[in-house]
């Protein structure tokens, strides 16, 4: 445990560099008993002998005195930076959001959004954590992520604060070469005999056959994966069509075929990313400025966030408890 203070270290540097109690007491203003106080309890307590005393010189530093100093010298800088980064973080200027993100959304957005953040909030470091649906409610829960991006299905958000960040419409993906793939739509009663490549995962697999059964169709599924390029490998390969709410941006696979993305003519329930903590009752001014980024952020990423997204962050605010 620490046994000198900050403020002894300050008396004997002072005292080191202007060679005396009475000079050091001048700069400082206060006493001189003070100061020589400071300086034999700093001996005391360290067990060092600091200076040599002389009647007509003053002091001068002894051989341990002058390695002390260098420490002594190095700490005040160290408790100099603390103070003002503690400044920082009183005034909400600097910080980390610990920032926990779905797997499948992470290679789409994390990047993007945690350095646009850096630019608008650069004393604030986002450290990303790639989680599955299930683990981000609960890592949000327990505190060991500050917020979740994540999807409004297959996981457990009861409890938490919730915002709407985007509304993914689903798509068709066929093979480019398939007889549907002409044109730029397609409905879901013309898939009605083809077989199903299903995207593996707690949430988008029942999001995807519940949309299904509700326009009626119960298709063989052919392949199952829960890598989004395998799925789509599989399509090119002609093992049937499959329904994703991510677009990569280029039409090849990863074996070098190609897919087709059609939209949905049908009227299709959206799958939403939401921004998810604790409700607690301060906001904090960090995350409001992340929650703020994040949703120009999507708005402009994914095109289709309405205001509506913007009105549900602006009306429950949700927090880090910083």
């Amino acid at each position: 445990m620490l046994r000198f203070t900050l403020r002894q270290c300050t008396y004997f540097r002072t005292v080191a560099t202007h060679g005396g109690i009475a000079q050091a007491a001048r700069v400082l203003n206060i006493s001189q008993p003070s100061v020589a106080q400071a300086i034999e309890k700093l001996e005391d307590v360290t067990g060092l002998v600091l200076f040599d005393r002389h009647h007509a010189r003053g002091l001068t530093l002894t051989m341990q005195g002058r390695i002390f100093l260098q420490h002594a010298t190095r700490l005040e800088q160290q408790a100099e930076q603390v103070q003002r980064e503690a400044a920082a973080l009183a005034a909400e200027t600097a910080g980390e959001i610990r920032l926990g993100i779905f797997a499948t959304l992470s290679p789409f957005y994390s990047a993007g959004l945690i350095r646009g953040f850096a630019v608008a909030a650069p004393g604030v470091v986002v450290q990303p954590r790639e989680m599955s649906l299930a683990e981000l409610p609960e890592a949000a829960r327990t505190g060991s992520i500050d917020v979740a991006v994540t999807y409004d299905r297959g996981a457990a958000l009861d409890g938490l604060a919730v915002a709407t960040l985007a509304e993914l419409r689903p798509m068709v993906v066929l093979a480019a070469d398939h007889p549907l793939a002409k044109g730029q739509s397609i409905a879901l009663a013309d898939l009605r005999d083809e077989r199903y490549v299903m995207l593996e995962g707690p949430g988008s697999r029942a999001y995807f056959e519940e949309l299904l059964a509700e326009h009626g169709l119960a298709p063989a599924m052919s392949y199952v994966s829960s890598s989004l390029e395998a799925v789509r490998s599989a399509v090119a390969a002609g093992f049937g069509f499959t329904l994703l709410v991510m677009r990569p941006p280029s039409s090849l696979t990863y074996d070098g075929r190609e897919v087709k993305t059609l939209t949905i003519s049908d009227d299709v329930r959206p799958l939403r990313i939401v921004l998810a903590s604790r409700d607690v009752a301060h906001p904090g001014q960090i995350l409001r400025q992340f929650t703020d980024h994040a949703t120009a952020y999507f708005s402009e990423t994914c095109g289709d966030v309405g205001s509506r997204a913007r009105k549900s962050l602006a009306n429950k605010p949700i927090s880090l408890g910083l």
